[in-house]
């Protein structure tokens, strides 16, 4: 008896465009993407996810934009990293963002830095990271082109996140992306 075994061959042209396909099909219904210092009602899709960013200006009353020094504007650094909104005035500035699903609900926000030099003084700025009124980290950067990610899963105890940074008198606070995303509530149990 002759048996026949088929196995479904894929080529790796096939499989990575099958990968890429779910990377751009991926459900965003309980993301929250900030791209912070782009301009206010602006928005835009990443070109490696397809996930997409909004302006920081709904979620936030003060502070000030601006772009990276162009020296660090190239093409290897993400767009998300092109502006920051900093913080020169006030010793603590909150984000106030309402996930799609508050109070109970599980998610990972994640906080991510890179200076580039943004103010021309050259020195990379040290300060705090408070989720709400508790220290989340402190965040120490160590040249114009480091990236500093900040990351924790929380349990919303309300509808709103508050993320906020202050101000240790060693430079001033600034903030490249927030993203929050929703996890199953099963998802990191303790």
């Amino acid at each position: 008896m002759v048996r026949h075994n088929f196995l479904p061959l894929i080529s790796f042209g096939s499989f990575f465009a099958v990968l890429v396909l779910l990377v751009h099909a991926q459900d965003q219904s309980g993301f929250v993407s900030i791209d912070c210092g782009i301009p206010k009602d602006s928005s835009y899709n990443d070109n490696k996810t397809d996930i997409k960013y909004v302006s920081d200006a709904a979620f936030v009353e003060s502070g000030t934009i601006h772009s990276i020094d162009p020296e660090f504007q190239t093409s290897s650094v993400e767009k998300q990293f092109q502006n920051v909104r900093s913080f020169p005035q006030g010793k603590r500035n909150c984000y106030d963002v309402k996930p799609p699903r508050g109070k109970g609900f599980k998610y990972l926000i994640r906080t991510r830095f890179m200076y580039g030099n943004y103010d021309n003084l050259g020195k990379a700025p040290e300060f705090d990271l408070y989720l709400g009124v508790n220290l989340w980290d402190s965040v120490i950067l160590d040249n114009a082109t480091t990236v500093a990610t900040k990351e924790i899963i929380y349990t919303l105890r309300s509808d709103h996140v508050h993320v906020c940074l202050v101000d240790k008198d060693k430079g001033t606070p600034f903030l490249s992306v927030l993203e929050l995303r929703l996890l199953k509530t099963d998802t990191y149990e303790t």
